[in-house]
């Protein structure tokens, strides 16, 4: 088989699990890597994410619901009113960004589409209102999440995408895992936000049929500096963060 990427999704500002997988992953020989978006909020290590990631020597990333709130505020653009209960947190991300992270974010895009060894790749969050794909994040362009997903509910969703062979995506923290017809839809769940101290990926291999295949991994880390750093810095709501996404 032949490993063409590892894939990832909803790092949400956590340091210290982006480089297990990054460990991992190299580990085994990968050093290419796609993330789906959701680099920032919820976790503190905004600025170590972020410099790890752009450092990355092959990287593509797509932005996510979160990197683009608190990039509205840092640049004193409307900020989402579905996200007002975060906003809080959002400014306090969007105050801690530096200059040049923020600047580089808010460069990429929303979605990536790409051909490869016969393949046809799509990297996007999570999909579209019907004709929100450019706007604001202001006016909540992402489709709401399907709380029970099953196949029947992935297609649908994913209906105007199925003509890609892989289709990469995040928002919705749990594993994705389907397949409808010759299409893979991979989530491998959120990166930096898991209910036991484990971050996920995925890695995608051509195998010798030719075929795609998806091989999804959870990495054990250390979550003693982020509880630390969520405490010592005060992050807003803190407190329900620790407790909703990481225990």
């Amino acid at each position: 088989m032949k490993a063409l990427f590892a894939y990832f999704t909803d790092v949400h500002g956590n340091s210290d699990a982006l480089q297990a997988v990054i460990d991992d992953a190299t580990g085994r020989g990968i050093s290419r890597f796609i993330s789906g978006g959701d680099m920032i909020g919820i976790g503190p290590f905004t600025n170590e994410v972020l410099e790890r990631l752009f450092n990355l020597p092959s990287i593509m990333m797509v932005t996510g619901n979160h990197d683009e709130a608190v990039l509205a505020l840092k640049y004193g653009l409307s900020h989402p009113k579905s996200h007002s209960h975060a906003k809080q947190h959002h400014q306090w991300i969007a105050d801690q960004l530096k200059d040049a992270y923020a600047h580089t974010l808010s460069t990429l895009p929303r979605e990536l589409t790409f051909e490869e060894d016969g393949f046809r790749f799509l990297i996007t969050h999570y999909p579209f209102k019907e004709g929100k794909k450019e706007s604001s994040i202001s006016e909540d362009p992402f489709m709401p999440i399907i709380s029970e997903p099953d196949s029947i509910a992935m297609k649908e969703l994913f209906k105007e995408s199925l003509v890609n062979d892989f289709i990469g995506f995040g928002h919705h923290h749990i594993v994705h895992d389907y397949k409808i017809n010759q299409t893979h839809l991979v989530n491998p769940g959120a990166l930096g936000c898991n209910k036991v101290a484990e971050a996920r990926y995925a890695i995608v291999y051509k195998t010798d049929e030719q075929e795609l295949s998806i091989d999804y991994k959870s990495v054990p880390y250390d979550q003693t500096r982020l509880f630390k750093a969520y405490n010592e810095l005060e992050v807003p709501d803190g407190p329900f963060l620790m407790k909703a996404f990481h225990s």
